[in-house]
């Protein structure tokens, strides 16, 4: 037990080395069921609900639906597809002459992903390493100078677990997620007179970077054998560069990264058969 205490500590030490950014609290609770299909092939739906910052409001419900399949013992592969429906609250929405507010609605997004998950068995620890490529879809309206219409994503995360005790399995992993397809652009030297803007001359979506790290601890519980409670937190340094702009994409005020460090307290149940 002491060697996981120890692969914990090194797992969340580049989370908590980040730290210096403003703090947010959130939530997050899940339902789903796991189905096997075959040997090696499962199926799986899960609901999640993530709150706002500091548990005062909805931030998002997420629907998944995965496939996994695993080709040998130390490989499983998976594809599947989340619609995430992000809550917007006081939103002005402008067409032709009109302004209409919105006091709180949804904003669809679409998400599709691949994963590969390799690992490897210890004695009572398993580690092992996960890649995953997403893109996302956005949909309503939006400045496409500031965000990607269909966003990629890299995310790499190495993991490790104890699996000495037979109902209860600890577990922690570390991840970075790469932005590949972030917009970019180059500006004028010197504000336009007497404005306070930059000429600005887009050059796609050409960023890549990272813009998040995240340190998880688990806490999985069997209570029987069809039945899985995970309790669970989430420490996350997000680095997000946020260009202001024009909808023409010709104008520009400002670019920076945001910085923010977010702890999220949640619990996941899944029903396995």
């Amino acid at each position: 037990m002491r060697k996981f205490v120890f692969a914990l500590a090194v797992l969340l030490m580049p989370v908590i080395a980040q730290a210096q950014a403003s703090t947010a609290f959130a939530g997050r609770a899940s339902v789903g069921v796991d189905y096997k299909i075959a040997k090696g092939f499962h199926i799986n739906v899960a609901e999640e609900l993530r709150t706002g910052d500091g548990f005062s409001s909805i931030g998002s419900l997420r629907t998944t639906v995965g496939l996994s399949y695993k080709p040998i013992k130390y490989l499983k592969l998976g594809v599947g597809y989340v619609n995430i429906n992000p809550y917007k609250v006081d939103k002005e929405i402008t067409v032709g002459e009109t302004t209409t507010t919105y006091t709180g609605f949804w904003n669809p997004r679409h998400r599709f992903y691949f994963d590969a998950t390799g690992h490897l068995n210890l004695g009572d620890f398993q580690i092992g390493i996960k890649e995953r490529l997403q893109l996302t879809h956005r949909t309503g309206d939006f400045n496409v100078y500031q965000e990607t219409p269909n966003a990629l994503a890299l995310k790499s995360r190495v993991f490790v677990k104890y699996r000495g005790w037979k109902a209860f399995e600890p577990s922690a992993y570390f991840e970075v997620r790469t932005a590949l397809n972030d917009p970019w652009g180059t500006r004028s030297a010197d504000l336009v007179d007497g404005e306070n803007y930059y000429q600005y001359t887009p050059a796609g979506y050409t960023h890549v970077y990272n813009n998040r790290y995240r340190g998880c601890i688990k806490a999985g519980w069997n209570i029987s054998k069809h039945h899985t409670l995970e309790p669970f937190v989430l420490l996350d340094y997000c680095s997000d560069y946020e260009i202001d702009t024009n909808k023409k994409g010709t104008k520009f005020y400002s670019a920076q990264y945001v910085d923010v460090f977010r702890v999220s307290l949640g619990l996941g149940y899944t029903f396995n058969f």
